[in-house]
């Protein structure tokens, strides 16, 4: 199919207008913190891999922050075998930029509700090059349905927003 083509089929999508962006943006995604290390076989008591996360936002004015805490233990050995793997810390942010005047609550749902959706990929990406890079060929972080996990998350209220006013950044 040419270009062409392709803009004038009546079964595309244009996304081109604002009108049909949401209200809120991803407008900077960023690594901010990592550590890698291989594991201690005498500090390290884990017997399979594991990989946990945790999510908090932080709202100021017409930005959202949402971080989003990665760890992941890679347990490369089989049972019995020496422990052998590493693991993996990482902080990542995400900043949502309100494209109009939104109540800072409304921004901080929007951010709970999508922080996952969006860093999660890049999460993946950065996992599975640190682990590449030391020798691992694994995949370490799955394919997940982000909006099950998200709405679990939420009714289980395991995602902190912190609104800041004004009045404190002032």
């Amino acid at each position: 199919m040419t270009n062409q083509e392709l803009a004038q089929d009546d079964k595309t999508v244009d996304v081109t207008q604002p009108q049909s962006h949401h209200r809120v943006q991803c407008v900077d995604v960023k690594l901010v913190s990592s550590t890698l290390k291989p594991l201690d076989p005498e500090k390290e008591k884990l017997g399979e891999s594991r990989i946990t996360f945790k999510i908090r936002v932080d709202v100021h004015e017409n930005l959202a922050f949402g971080l989003l805490h990665t760890y992941v233990v890679y347990v490369a050995s089989e049972p019995g075998e020496p422990l052998q793997g590493c693991w993996l810390s990482f902080n990542m942010v995400g900043t949502f930029e309100a494209n109009e005047e939104m109540p800072l609550e409304e921004l901080g749902d929007f951010a709970r509700m999508y922080t996952l959706s969006i860093l999660w990929p890049y999460a993946r990406e950065y996992a599975s090059d640190q682990f590449r890079r030391a020798g691992e060929s694994a995949d370490t972080l799955p394919i997940i349905n982000p909006q099950t996990l998200t709405e679990k998350l939420v009714k289980s209220d395991l995602v902190e927003v912190v609104i800041h006013s004004e009045e404190e950044t002032g």
